[in-house]
């Protein structure tokens, strides 16, 4: 900090004037620590607007206007706390980190949380110095573009970091109040689903059986990821004791224990209440029904295990490629939507958002198609 002082403290202020009129000018200094960018005599109820100025000889000079006004009102105290907010400044490196540091304070998992810090590395390193100190409004659409080209290798991969890019430009520009969008603008790939192909009955039995065999808390997960719509990663490896409700007949998960964020009750079906309810006498309400305390298995657990469990069972001949821990979900939607054709029916067993969620999942198995809606579709008889 300077010697400049009255009640607060303050740096020097200094203009900066790029060399095109293209570019903002502004004068910059630290007030009370906080970086401050003046660009009009606003703050003083003056008419002084340098960046409407139309040569660089005239902003000069109405800078150096602007420059007297603002260490006048300084030393006199008159740029007060109460207009100081209007005119604080978060270059784009600041404002990013702000954004960052929101979202892994929020409600979101782990891998989530991961993804956006990558992408924030990412994008830091390939902004140059003037880009990172500049406002974030100056971001270029081709400098975005420029970025995502670096991520080309599958469409997947480039959507995924366009998505988390996106994400930490909007929330930062909520967080400066200004819209930034310039993500939405760049070009999309298309992304190939993938694809949990489904168990047919019989194999489905075999799986289990092998599971349950060998390795009790997968055959666990996927019996309750089968037969309750549960989401075996976020949803199965975190429930204890206590998410059993009404003599295990039903799981109670609050909205920020699965995707939909709303409270959610499913059905326990007597096959998954028979292998529970052998565990539940010897937890605590809040032990995990698999690492039997109160912490649950690491993200990677089920994972590592299907991995192993999968190659086994591939060279016995009683599992397929691109069959997964989530195609026991795949196959519960697939058996009950084959049995009563109700789509609203699957759709809160499923725990959707809404119906167009479900009906993106159904044909994405391969189970619901154009051509039934074209069968569905009203007739005008001549």
């Amino acid at each position: 900090m300077g010697p400049y002082m009255r009640h607060h403290m303050y740096t020097e202020p200094k203009i900066i004037l790029p060399k095109s009129l293209d570019e903002r000018a502004y004068i910059i200094f630290y007030y009370n620590g906080k970086r401050v960018r003046v660009y009009n005599g606003k703050p003083f109820n003056l008419k002084i607007h340098p960046n409407r100025a139309q040569s660089l000889k005239e902003r000069q000079r109405l800078l150096n206007i602007l420059l007297f006004e603002l260490k006048d009102a300084l030393r006199k105290n008159i740029f007060t706390d109460k207009l100081l907010p209007q005119e604080i400044f978060l270059n784009t490196a600041e404002a990013l980190k702000k954004s960052l540091n929101s979202k892994l304070e929020s409600d979101l998992s782990n891998t989530y949380k991961r993804d956006l810090k990558t992408v924030h590395e990412q994008f830091i390193s390939f902004l140059n110095e003037n880009e990172k100190q500049a406002n974030l409004e100056t971001l270029k659409l081709n400098r975005i573009e420029e970025f995502l080209a670096h991520f080309q290798s599958s469409g997947t991969y480039y959507m995924n970091k366009r998505r988390n890019l996106g994400v930490l430009l909007s929330n930062a520009g909520r967080i400066i109040n200004k819209p930034i969008n310039v993500v939405t603008k760049t070009s999309k790939r298309k992304v190939k689903s993938k694809l949990h192909k489904v168990y047919e009955p019989e194999q489905l039995r075999a799986v289990l059986d092998y599971l349950k065999e060998h390795h009790q808390h997968l055959y666990l997960c996927c019996l309750i990821t089968f037969g309750c719509f549960l989401r075996p990663h976020k949803e199965v490896r975190k429930l204890t004791a206590g998410h059993f409700k009404k003599g295990i007949s039903e799981i109670h998960l609050s909205g920020s224990e699965n995707k939909g964020r709303k409270v959610r009750v499913v059905y326990v079906p007597d096959y998954v209440r028979k292998e529970v309810e052998a565990l539940l006498p010897y937890l605590k309400a809040t032990d995990n029904i698999f690492s039997r305390d109160a912490n649950a298995y690491n993200e990677a657990y089920f994972n590592t295990a299907w991995t192993r469990a999968w190659k086994k069972m591939n060279e016995a001949g009683i599992i397929e490629k691109k069959q997964t821990i989530y195609s026991f979900r795949h196959s519960a939607a697939v058996d009950v939507y084959r049995r009563t054709k109700d789509v609203y029916l699957l759709q809160k067993l499923l725990g959707h958002s809404n119906i167009v969620v479900t009906l993106k999942y159904l044909r994405g198995l391969g189970e619901y198609n154009m051509e039934e809606l074209k069968d569905a579709a009203p007739r005008l008889e001549f």
